[in-house]
């Protein structure tokens, strides 16, 4: 009998390990934390000529590989181009801008301003920052990492799965409210090419004004960038803060002034106005100064904008503008920043330069050039 009970045991053992094995895509997978997202991203075919029977979640991955997965799982035409060499390690900080450049996560779409770092060695003057604060406001860090993010620390495969499983759920839109409900469930983006309906909820990251915000905090007219699941539901919503860049739309100018005029009505009394307006600044007291700067930052100007305006640094305000021109002037006609920057700029030196790099990365990628080099 005891012979029996043994050999049943044994049989047991052996048959709830084979079981855990098939349930699992590779073998040194079944009891980590990352299983479901290895797993799901194993059957979205990303990992296919790469990993055979092991995954090694515990062990780092080289630049080359992961680019290749990163493609797979976006289902971009190309590998995404990354900051390091094929053949070096994947950190975390590559990781989170791979990430966030796929979603849109940008300083142009999601302002930070005004928060405090999460972490103590990413500060917000970090490459990294935004986008980072950004994921960690959505959950889709891992739990283990609190206070210290170590972004050039080599990013294990485990993190890598569970971050690109995670984002890659998600889909990006950019467009002004058309419609809010009354509870502030609900809104309708006009983006294109069709209007979307989002579903917002009490774990929807609201961000505006250059920090955490809520429903209150959206209105009709406000143009917007969010994320969203396939099921309509709002991961995140954010007022893009484009304060002085305003100047290069005379609609977004006119509607920017108007509101402008109508804080500055609300704050100063008129006798204040009057000072301000012959340039006195000092007439401003530092509780209304403050009042003014935290009412700005609120319409949309970012807060060293505010800054550089109630200084009277012209000269700062200038080179705002010119940068939010380079920017908006760049992505409008799809070249490098740097090109228009030095067009502005009166560089003609460095413009033929940038201008020469522009020409042979167009020709480099061109279907022309394709065509060409084929047998």
């Amino acid at each position: 009998m005891r012979k029996l009970l043994l050999s049943v045991l044994i049989v047991t053992l052996v048959f709830a390990g084979a079981a855990a094995a098939a349930e699992a895509a590779y073998v040194d997978i079944a009891t980590n934390w990352a299983k479901e997202a290895i797993t799901g991203l194993e059957e979205r075919g990303a990992f296919t000529g790469i990993f055979d029977e092991e995954y090694g979640p515990h062990q780092p991955l080289d630049t080359a590989t992961f680019s290749l997965i990163a493609q797979r799982v976006f289902g971009l035409e190309e590998p995404p181009a990354l900051a390091a060499g094929e053949d070096e390690l994947v950190t975390r900080a590559v990781l989170i801008t791979t990430a966030a450049e796929y979603l849109g996560l940008t300083p142009e779409t999601i302002n930070l301003g005004d928060t405090y770092p999460s972490f103590e060695d990413v500060a917000s003057d970090h490459p990294v920052y935004v986008q980072l604060e950004a994921l960690r406001s959505l959950g889709v860090l891992p739990t283990y990492i609190h206070n210290r993010f170590e972004p050039e620390r080599p990013a294990t495969r485990a993190e890598i799965a569970h971050l690109l499983h995670q984002v890659s759920a998600w889909r990006k839109a950019k467009g002004k409210i058309s419609e809010l409900s009354e509870d502030g469930q609900q809104m309708v983006v006009a983006a294109e090419p069709e209007p979307l309906t989002l579903i917002l909820t009490d774990s929807t990251a609201i961000f505006s004004g250059g920090k955490r915000n809520t429903a209150e905090a959206l209105a009709v007219g406000d143009a917007v960038f969010a994320l969203y699941s396939d099921a309509g539901q709002a991961v995140l919503v954010s007022k893009p803060q484009r304060g002085l860049a305003a100047l290069v739309d005379p609609e977004e100018l006119m509607g920017f002034l108007n509101k402008a005029a109508a804080v500055v009505s609300e704050v100063l009394t008129p006798e204040q106005i009057s000072a301000v307006l012959n340039g006195d600044w000092q007439a401003l007291s530092d509780e209304v100064r403050y009042e003014l700067h935290q009412r700005l930052v609120d319409l949309g100007v970012s807060p060293w904008e505010v800054d550089a305006l109630l200084d009277q640094d012209w000269p700062a305000v200038q080179e705002i503008v010119k940068d939010r021109l380079a920017a908006e002037a760049a992505d409008f006609l799809k070249v490098s920043p740097e090109l228009v920057f030095a067009a502005l700029n009166r560089n003609w030196d460095r413009l033929l330069e940038y201008a020469q790099v522009e020409l042979a990365q167009r020709l480099l990628t061109s279907s022309w050039l394709k065509n060409e080099a084929r047998p």
